[in-house]
Order: C-alpha cells, then sequence, then structure tokens
C-alpha cells in the first residue's frame, strides 16, 4: 500500500514537472539605450527641455510563446521614461542644446512612446518568430509655435530556438533607439529645434 502510494507522488511529481518544462517563465528586461554618439552639432546653445511619457496601453511587451504563453511574458524591468530621458539628454548635448536650461525662450521637447511590443505570435511556424514594434510621438513647442511627428519602427525576426533574457534584452533595446533615431532624422523637427 506504501509503495503504491510512493508510486503515486512520484508520478505527481514527473507530471508537474513536465508542465512547468512545457511553460516559459516571465521576463523583465532592462531598457538602457545606447543612442550613438551624434556625428554633427546642429544647435549653437538653443534651451532645451527633454520630457518623455509613456502612455503605452499595456506595459507588458509581448510574450515568450510556449503552451502558456499568458504567463511567459516579457515587461520592463525599470521606468521607461525614465531611461529614455537620461538617454535622450546626452544625445541633445551632444547636438549642441543646452539642455535643462531655465531660459524662458527654452523648445520643450516632448517624446511620447504610444507602443513598445516584443512579442511571439500565437501561431507556432517553423523557427521562432518575434514581432518588434514601437511607436512615437513628439509634440515641440516654444514661444507660441508647435510641431508634432509620428515615427514608426516594425520589424520581425526569426530565431532558431527561443532567444536568452539577454538576447530579448539587447533586441528591445536596439527597437527603441531605431525609433528614437528616426525621430532625430526628422528634418523637419530638426529645423523647428534649430530656429531661434
Amino acid at each position: 500500500m506504501h509503495t503504491a502510494k510512493h508510486v503515486l507522488k512520484i508520478v505527481a511529481a514527473l507530471t508537474v514537472v513536465g508542465l512547468t518544462a512545457c511553460a516559459q517563465s516571465p521576463q523583465k528586461v532592462t531598457l538602457k539605450p545606447q543612442l550613438p554618439p551624434a556625428t554633427e552639432t546642429i544647435a549653437s546653445g538653443q534651451p532645451l527641455h527633454v520630457r518623455v511619457s509613456d502612455r503605452r496601453a499595456s506595459k507588458v511587451l509581448g510574450s515568450r510563446g510556449g503552451t502558456y504563453r499568458d504567463s511567459s511574458v516579457i515587461s520592463l524591468g525599470n521606468d521607461l521614461s525614465d531611461a529614455v530621458t537620461t538617454a535622450l539628454k546626452t544625445k541633445m548635448k551632444q547636438m549642441g542644446f543646452e539642455v535643462d536650461s531655465l531660459n524662458p525662450d527654452t523648445i520643450d521637447l516632448h517624446v511620447i512612446f504610444e507602443s513598445l511590443v516584443y512579442n511571439h505570435p500565437a501561431e507556432d511556424g517553423v523557427g521562432h518568430d518575434m514581432d518588434m514594434r514601437a511607436a512615437v510621438k513628439v509634440e515641440a513647442s516654444k514661444t507660441g509655435k508647435r510641431y508634432e511627428g509620428n515615427y514608426r519602427v516594425k520589424r520581425k525576426e526569426k530565431f532558431f530556438n527561443a532567444p536568452s533574457e539577454p538576447h530579448n534584452e539587447k533586441l528591445v533595446n536596439e527597437l527603441v533607439v531605431e525609433v528614437l533615431e528616426n525621430m532625430l532624422a526628422d528634418a523637419k523637427l530638426r529645423a523647428f529645434l534649430q530656429s531661434k
């Protein structure tokens, strides 16, 4: 009798282990975008205030897939606004702006993250697909003038195996850098920020 109970316990334990193996644990990636150093100075000390808002409808980036995709989610382990603000301030200083100036004519550069998606689609095919999307809106204003722009990045990458946590972190940061670089390359935005 004791032997049968012992066997049942072992079978139950192995079943739990098997089910757990089919699931992927949730991941939190750290956002630390490294914008490439500015290759040109476009400003001559124009005062600039940088703000970043996180207005994503969902704070979850996506799912890693697997049998229990609803629980194997990827999210950020730190504050998006803080991480992007730090990177942008450094870049704008390199470009010749006087960041965080108290000058009354300061340009307000408000960068709004509307979406950031890093997701394994529900339909499993050959390999491991990851959908990547980022959408940013910018609102720049100064002395009654205003400029608005929208910037989007969308790409898909296929991997033989599910990417590791460090790899996921690298790809999410690259996605953020790409959408910010697209924003900073906008000739109309640059002209607005340069004008005195």
